[in-house]
Parts: structure tokens; C-alpha cells; sequence
């Protein structure tokens, strides 16, 4: 790759899939001495906007789940090439086109399907002559809107999501790569010297997105099974309505910068079925319990972890109790189970093989 190549990632800030894909391909691309810029276009364009759109998609995540599901359903029907043009959407596509114009990337990448249609808009027009690629942050529930722009390249997480979006969209092959989710390198060093955990040494990352009272229960069961367990609560927004439950062995964070060192230190993730954090726990070898999934594109990625064995669900607090206590018994047995099955499943190198491909058609 030429030193100092440049690579655009445009990105947006709903939940943690589409940035994590970014930052990930972003410190690949930085490592081959290439230089990337992340950018989210829709806050650049219109924060305040955007801003109240998060909170909307925040609000879905935490207590409308159901109202997701509409909203998603929506956006699988929609004309998207239609979206890109309206007056807000107009001012983003403006801003895209002034983020190239003034940086002169070599390609851009796309892990939101919006900022793609935008592009094609713009390069339809002559003004944007970049070539561009989506990085699908979906597993085998793959909506429309990824699938319906003019982009040459289509970068798509794994196996299924290939047969799924070849048989549904009848796209052409040459197209389509699977070359895994992007994820940061770090989470694979996690992996590194973690012992088996047991009821005294457990250390658990639990993810507070399910239904409040919900997550109040899970807390208050394991640390009545587990009294000696280590519990790191992501609390996001919630951490303050939250800090009623912490204690001696439970932590309540509102986020953390760190995600690889706190899973390198843990035995078992449970909370959402997140693209990212599926990922990034495949690449960590870190067993995973979903207490909770959106409806759409959720559905997918624990429908991959499920078909993988490198995962369970637990639909309830006594659920996710006996599951717990399954995978810990006989010596841990079905937990180094499930550290197989992640392992077999070799879900990793996303961003590494994304760039090898842009090196070999961008940068010769």
C-alpha cells in the first residue's frame, strides 16, 4: 500500500456496531501507514437533529423494542434512493461531498447504508468520481437499504449473510466479499491467558440494555448465586438509575474506552446481541449469554452465534440462571464447549482481509 494512501469511513452514531466497524478498519488502515479519516456526515451535517434521532433509536433499544421492529420493517420496504433526497438528507449528501472534495480520499467506505446511497447520488452527478464500498454491521438479516445501492463492493460479515443476500437480491457475485465484521486487534490478545472460571473466580461483563426491571432481577440472582463473582455492569444512560445495585463485586460503568482489557479480565459476556459485541466476543473467545436481542437485525446475529454453538440465549432470569450454572458445572465443561465452538467458527481478521482488499484493487 502507498504510504500515507487516503481512506475516508463514513460512519453514524446509533448504538456501537457502525463506529466499531470504523474505528476497526480505521487502525488497520493506520497501521499500513495509511492514512484514515472517520466522520459521521449526519452529525457533522445536522447534531441537533441527529442528535434527537439517537435518542429516538435509544428509546427503541430500551423500552419500545416493538416500535424498533416497525421502524425497521420500514426501512426494509423503503425507496432508499428516494431518502437520500429530501431537505435534511440533502444537507448530509452536501456535506459528504465537501468531506471529499476537501480530503481527496483514494476510497470510501460506507458502514452505514445511507451514506452509500448518498454516494451514488453524488456520483451519478459526475461530482464524487471516488470509488466507494459498504461494510455490512448485520449478520443474515440483512435489510435492503445495504443491498440496493450502486456500490461496487459489498463487504459482508460471513457465510450466511452471502447466501442469504445472493438468494434474496439476486446480486452479482463479483460483488460480494465475506471477509468477516471488522474488529479492533486488541480483542483478540484477550483471549490470551484466561483461566477457567468457577464459582469463586467468575468474572462477568453484563450489558445493561434489557427491559429495567429486567436487569435489576439478573443482577440481584447472580450476585445471590455468585457472592463472590465479579460483576462489570455497562450501564450507558442508565448508570445512575443503576447505582442502587452496586456492591463490593459489582461495578456500574456508564461506558468504557476499554472493551479488550475488560473482556481479556472476564469469562462470559450477557447482554444484547449487538453486531459488534458478538464480534468482538468471537475474536475474544468470550462465551455469550443474550438476555435480549432487537427485533431485525439483532435477530440475525444471534441466529449466527446460535448456529455456531458459540453461544446461548436466556429469555428469563431463571433462564439465564440455569444457564449459567450448566456452563460452569463438571469444571466448566460446557463453557470450554462454547470457547471451541468460537474458536472453530474462526470468525476473525474482518478488518484485516477488508484492507488487503483495498490494497489490491486501490493501492497498487
Amino acid at each position: 500500500m502507498s504510504i500515507r494512501s487516503k481512506v475516508l469511513i463514513l460512519s453514524i452514531g446509533y448504538g456501537e456496531g457502525h463506529h466499531a466497524a470504523a474505528r476497526a478498519l480505521a487502525e488497520e488502515l493506520e497501521r499500513r501507514d495509511c492514512s484514515a479519516k472517520v466522520c459521521d456526515p449526519c452529525a457533522m451535517a445536522h447534531p441537533k437533529i441527529f442528535e434527537f434521532t439517537r435518542m429516538f433509536y435509544h428509546l427503541c433499544v430500551r423500552k419500545l423494542p416493538w416500535l424498533w421492529g416497525v421502524t425497521y420493517a420500514q426501512t426494509d420496504t423503503a425507496d432508499w434512493s428516494l431518502k437520500a433526497h429530501s431537505l435534511i438528507l440533502d444537507d448530509v449528501t452536501e456535506q459528504i461531498a465537501q468531506l471529499v472534495n476537501e480530503w481527496s480520499p483514494k476510497v470510501i467506505l460506507c458502514t452505514y447504508p445511507l451514506f452509500a446511497h448518498m454516494l451514488d447520488t453524488l456520483s451519478d452527478e459526475g461530482r464524487v468520481r471516488v470509488p466507494y464500498a459498504v461494510v455490512v454491521t448485520d449478520s443474515i438479516e440483512i435489510s435492503r437499504p445495504w443491498m440496493v445501492t450502486k456500490a461496487p463492493l459489498i463487504f459482508l460479515p460471513d457465510e450466511h449473510s452471502f447466501r442469504y443476500v445472493s438468494e434474496r437480491y439476486a446480486l452479482a457475485p463479483e460483488r460480494l466479499l465475506v471477509t468477516g465484521f471488522p474488529v479492533r486487534g486488541a480483542f483478540a490478545k484477550a483471549r490470551i491467558g484466561r483461566k477457567l472460571p468457577t464459582p469463586e473466580t467468575l468474572r462477568i461483563v453484563y450489558g445493561a440494555y434489557a427491559p429495567l426491571d429486567r436487569v435489576r432481577a439478573d443482577l440481584q440472582a447472580l450476585a445471590a448465586s455468585y457472592p463472590l463473582a465479579h460483576i462489570t455492569v455497562i450501564a450507558g444512560e442508565r448508570r445512575a438509575v443503576l447505582s442502587d445495585c452496586a456492591g463490593e463485586r459489582i461495578k456500574i460503568i456508564q461506558r468504557t474506552d476499554d472493551m479488550p482489557s475488560l473482556f481479556a479480565e472476564s469469562h462470559i459476556y450477557i447482554g444484547k446481541a449487538g453486531a459488534a459485541t458478538m464480534f468482538e466476543a468471537y475474536s475474544s473467545e468470550l462465551p455469550v449469554i443474550v438476555n435480549y436481542a432487537l427485533p431485525g437485525q439483532e435477530q440475525g446475529n444471534l441466529a449466527l452465534l446460535l448456529r455456531d454453538g458459540a453461544g446461548v440465549t436466556a429469555s428469563s432470569t431463571s433462564e439465564l440462571m440455569s444457564r449459567l450454572h450448566i456452563l460452569l458445572k463438571n469444571n466448566s465443561a460446557g463453557w470450554l464447549r462454547l470457547v471451541h465452538a468460537m474458536r472453530s467458527a474462526n470468525r476473525i481478521g474482518g478488518a484485516v482481509a477488508i484492507v488487503d482488499e483495498l490494497e489490491c484493487r486501490f493501492f497498487v
